[in-house]
């Protein structure tokens, strides 16, 4: 069995990544990690003001709307699946958690469009795996 992380900061993107998983040649007891990271934001340039524990609620909200889904598409393809949303920046989240001893790849979801986006995707895949010690690639 291996288990794949797919970390995420939009769920379009996600959403590209999990098709080209769901798509890919994959063993029938694989597993999916769906991680939906979100950075509340509490800036004072804000109409309103909020609590960091009011915008933090308000962010895992809309992180666990983007994790249905994707949860979906994995379920109508039957792959095994586990989704968790994750508070706080999104560099410190992805390598932390592609640095755990449980994961066997890490599947980073496109950054944009056109051939500068897909080199610094690149460059993003090759540090991360570096770093990981694992197999990273990018979903192009």
């Amino acid at each position: 069995m291996a288990k794949f992380l797919i970390p995420f900061t939009d769920p379009d993107s996600a959403e590209r990544a999990v098709r080209r998983f769901v798509a890919g040649p994959r063993a029938v007891s694989d597993e999916v990690e769906l991680l939906a990271i979100v950075e509340p934001r509490t800036s004072g340039r804000v109409l309103i003001y909020l609590t960091h524990a009011k915008a933090e609620a308000l962010a895992t909200a809309a992180a666990t709307q983007w994790l249905k889904r994707l949860e979906t598409i994995l379920a109508d393809a039957e792959i095994r699946y586990r989704s968790n949303v994750a508070l706080g920046r999104a560099t410190d989240v992805i390598a932390a958690a592609a640095a755990r001893a449980d994961v066997d790849s890490v599947l980073l979801p496109p950054s944009g469009r056109g051939w500068l986006a897909q080199h610094l995707n690149a460059r993003r895949a090759t540090r991360l795996a570096r770093s990981a010690g694992r197999p990273v690639s990018d979903a192009r």
